[in-house]
């Protein structure tokens, strides 16, 4: 087969539609994650609390990616001891695309008071210093 401008300008269209499709995954997995702690936090909050808050919202997240052709591996949820005053919340979840290339999807909290949480759950929290639960879905 001779390389002709055809072939070439056809082979450049095929790879700019493919990086644009590849680039628009990848904004909605930086958008979604963007403002995902957000309002979750109310005062005198237990750490179950907060997990059970973060989960369906995480699940969520999970379903965006999966309707962009993701497919949910595995992934946690931590609430962290940030120092004497404050903690923070994170999650990292692991996808895989349709050619089997992994794509981390992860964001943390701001530092927020450790006085918004119940004071066993702050003494827990000191003591233990990171709580993490498994992200899994149904």
């Amino acid at each position: 087969m001779a390389l002709t401008k055809e072939t070439v300008d056809q082979t450049i269209e095929v790879a700019k539609v493919v990086a644009e499709e590849k680039l628009g995954s990848a904004k909605v997995v930086v958008e979604s994650v963007k403002d995902f702690f957000k309002n979750l936090l109310k005062p005198n909050m237990k750490i179950e609390d907060i997990k059970e808050v973060a989960m369906p919202r995480l699940a969520e997240l999970i379903e965006k990616n999966e309707k962009n052709g993701l497919q949910y591996s595995a992934g946690k949820f931590h609430v962290k001891y940030a120092d004497e005053k404050h903690f923070q919340l994170e999650f990292e979840m692991y996808f895989k695309d349709a050619e089997d290339k992994w794509h981390k999807v992860a964001n943390e909290s701001e530092r927020r008071e450790l006085d918004l949480l119940e004071e066993g759950a702050a003494k827990t929290l000191s003591a233990l210093k990171v709580v993490t639960f498994p992200i899994e879905i149904e």
